[in-house]
């Protein structure tokens, strides 16, 4: 009689590939509400909501090194109408662009402006090409003449994040 601890390693393997292949085969949106939290969806990482810089908190962040790792809040005010692949969030006198990390979660395409949001991430200066600023207005639902209008590129605030919490 065979042993039956004998396979254990291999179907232990094939267990690990199923529960991979099931759960990184998408880039689909996974929202989450943290225990306790009805009130807050998390995109990507489940996030530490203390200590989140504003915008001048994130300019003095960057003074540095061009760069910083951080905690990031302000309000939402736009998102990609199209897939949820970015957002602006507005804080003080700033508007940051936010993207997410290896475009592996999206936040709301719609619903989202004017909420309180936190992200986390890296936070840097970003020139936006004049071909990119045109693709993201349309994403944006811009009209033609605004999206003509566009002919230089910009220098923006960005932020790339690996975890959002969307307050409702």
């Amino acid at each position: 009689m065979k042993n039956p601890r004998h396979n254990s390693p291999k179907n232990a393997a094939i267990v690990c590939a199923l529960l991979l292949a099931t759960g990184c085969g998408s880039s689909d949106n996974k929202e989450l509400a943290a225990p306790g939290h009805k009130d807050q969806m998390f995109y990507g990482s489940v996030i530490e909501m203390s200590d989140a810089l504003d915008a001048e908190g994130l300019r003095s962040a960057l003074t540095a090194s061009g760069r910083a790792q951080v905690r990031f809040e302000g309000e939402v005010t736009a998102t990609c109408a199209k897939k949820g692949c970015w957002m602006d969030v507005a804080s003080g006198e700033d508007t940051v662009f936010v993207r997410f990390q290896d475009y592996g979660f999206f936040v709301p395409t719609e619903g989202a402006e004017g909420k309180r949001a936190v992200m986390e991430g890296e936070a840097f200066f970003d020139t936006i090409t004049v071909e990119m600023r045109k693709h993201y207005a349309e994403d944006a639902g811009e009209s033609e003449e605004f999206i003509a209008a566009i002919t230089e590129p910009e220098l923006r605030l960005a932020f790339t994040a690996t975890g959002v919490m969307i307050e409702d």
